[in-house]
């Protein structure tokens, strides 16, 4: 990967990896997630996702709620993006109990899928009373956008393709765009597969990038704490909350707050005047 990753790559980037074990992930950076300078990433990542896709047998996916939230964060705002109905979106629901969605599931406009906790259900589509009601009876445990999910159809509108489906664990970036957070993994393929499945040039590729974990023991990773990393920001978060500057960008740091604070002080001109 080139050295000036950081500056051509367009901050919202997808890379792959593989465990102590062989098995394959694939991680979404989001805008702020950092990037391991070594990994197999960026715009042949995505390629090589769609080629997977038609190549690999299809399997169940895991959805993992815990990976959507920060480690030690709870349920927050962000869980909730359903909360007040999102006719235009798909939405993945986390719920306590399947009794208030029976109906949709039975009509077919809602359709459960599996989960490693609590009851999981796809809506295409999420009528807003429904929505509303099952959060103000707290039956919601987290709702989150979701694509992706009906694959003929996303396969005409680009070709997305979920990884978890093909075999591989998926990760997402856990923080918004303000700091490069732990990744949280959101998907767990029901048959792993391994790299060694996979083609020998892609096989090879995607290998440059190997953590000492197991991927199914694993619901968050930090790249930053295993490897040298790219990164728009800079600062990084670790597993347990704890905010660092980003290795090898400390200046920019400094310099950043001295902008924020000059911005701060520029409402009034030199003597006090508007």
């Amino acid at each position: 990967m080139d050295a000036d990753f950081p500056a051509a790559h367009s901050m919202d980037t997808m890379w792959f990896a593989v465990d102590k074990d062989g098995r394959v992930a694939c991680f979404d950076s989001g805008e702020a997630g950092a990037v391991p300078a070594g990994a197999f990433a960026g715009d042949p990542a995505y390629s090589a996702l769609r080629r997977l896709g038609k190549a690999l047998p299809p399997t169940e996916v895991l959805h993992d709620r815990q990976g959507r939230s920060r480690p030690g964060e709870g349920t927050g705002l962000m869980d909730h993006l359903a909360r007040h109905g999102t006719p235009n979106y798909p939405v993945l629901m986390f719920l306590k109990s399947l009794d208030l969605v029976r109906d949709e599931i039975a009509a077919g406009r809602a359709r459960e899928v599996r989960s490693t906790s609590d009851f999981a259900v796809w809506f295409r589509e999420l009528d807003a009373e429904l929505a509303r009601r099952l959060h103000e009876e707290e039956v919601c445990l987290g709702c989150y956008f979701h694509f992706g999910m009906d694959e003929e159809e996303d396969d005409e509108e680009g070709g997305r393709v979920r990884a978890a489906s093909r075999g591989m664990y998926q990760y997402s970036h856990t923080c918004e765009n303000w700091i490069s957070g732990p990744y949280g993994r959101t998907g767990i393929p029901a048959n792993p597969i391994h790299v060694d499945q996979l083609p020998p040039a892609l096989r090879n590729q995607i290998k440059e990038m190997c953590f000492d974990v197991n991927f199914a023991e694993t619901p968050y990773i930090q790249p930053v704490q295993h490897t040298e990393c790219a990164s728009w920001e800079t600062r990084w978060l670790d597993l347990e909350g704890n905010e660092h500057p980003m290795p090898g960008r400390e200046g920019e740091e400094d310099l950043e707050e001295f902008l924020e604070n000059l911005g701060g002080e520029g409402d009034t001109a030199p003597g006090g005047e508007e």
